[in-house]
């Protein structure tokens, strides 16, 4: 079981009867029901098709609407050897200009997703080719970089893995597993209201009361005992800083941003602020 502490709501919807004016619609008649994460190997020049969508999502036990990148949430894991390029053709077909932002990778300028910088914003129906090279081994991460209060808080996030091209690179573990750590802010069984205007809370957004990992209220995990897993984790909050614990088990500190570590530390937990990565190996040493 994983932990995630030191909650502290620091700021509360609007009365759950009072409507914004203007505010996104949360109808979720007809729309597909998200789906868990899954990992997608691309090679040296492949091409990649990449959508972003409404979708539906059932949030403790309310169905909400959410935004998903492929129909999911988090979006695909899209694992790539280091020094590989690759093609994604982004299509938006949510309800707000969009674009992605792949975090930390060094790229070309023109595709990093910054509007009124690097491109424009990418209208709902419309598309735009990104061309990505990844020279850095380590975990990364994609996100749009316009309303992010409102896209990415909606489940616009996913994760890019790069695969060291030395073998010895990371310590042998028995598995690799990622995992987001989120909050989102409910409101009568609701997602709170997001204003259509501009966003109506300073920087990227607002505390949530519920917390998510990797998308779910109660995502679990199973360990063997003795086994070690390698643990890529990222914080996709638009506010919150998290403090993650796994009681009972060893946690050593591997890597993070930058990549691996000179040195590995022991710790008893992982501190991270939004948008920060780390990279922990952990001993089940019980079941």
């Amino acid at each position: 079981m994983i932990v995630v502490g030191g909650i502290i709501i620091l700021q509360q919807s609007n009365t759950s009867n009072e409507v914004m004016v203007g505010t996104f619609s949360t109808d979720i008649t007809g729309l597909l029901e998200a789906k868990a994460s899954e990992t997608v190997e691309l090679k040296n020049g492949d091409t990649y098709d990449f959508t972003a969508s409404i979708v539906k999502k059932t949030i403790g036990n309310s169905v909400v609407k959410m935004l998903a990148y492929n129909g999911m949430i988090p979006g695909p894991l899209i694992k790539i050897e280091q020094g590989a390029e690759v093609t994604l053709n982004f299509t938006n077909n949510t309800d707000i200009d969009t674009t992605i932002h792949s975090h930390g990778v060094r790229l070309e300028n023109k595709f990093d997703g910054v509007p009124g910088m690097t491109q424009k914003g990418v209208k709902p129906g419309e598309s735009f080719t990104y061309k990505i090279k990844f020279p850095d081994e380590g975990m990364y991460w994609y996100h749009p970089h316009i309303r992010e209060d409102y896209a990415q808080e909606l489940g616009l996030y996913g994760n890019y893995l790069v695969v060291p091209n030395d073998p010895n690179y990371w310590s042998p573990v028995n598995r690799e597993v990622a995992l987001f750590v989120d909050d989102i802010l409910m409101d009568d069984g609701k997602i709170a209201m997001f204003s259509k205007a501009s966003a109506d809370r300073t920087l990227m957004g607002r505390f949530g009361n519920t917390l998510l990992v990797n998308g779910e209220t109660n995502y679990s995990l199973q360990a063997k005992a003795g086994e070690v897993i390698r643990f890529y984790i990222t914080n996709s909050a638009n506010t919150r800083t998290f403090n993650i614990s796994i009681p009972g088990a060893k946690m050593k500190l591997v890597g993070a941003d930058g990549g691996k570590y000179e040195r590995e530390i022991w710790s008893d937990g992982v501190i991270l602020s939004p948008s920060e990565r780390a990279i922990v190996e952990v001993l089940f040493a019980n079941t």
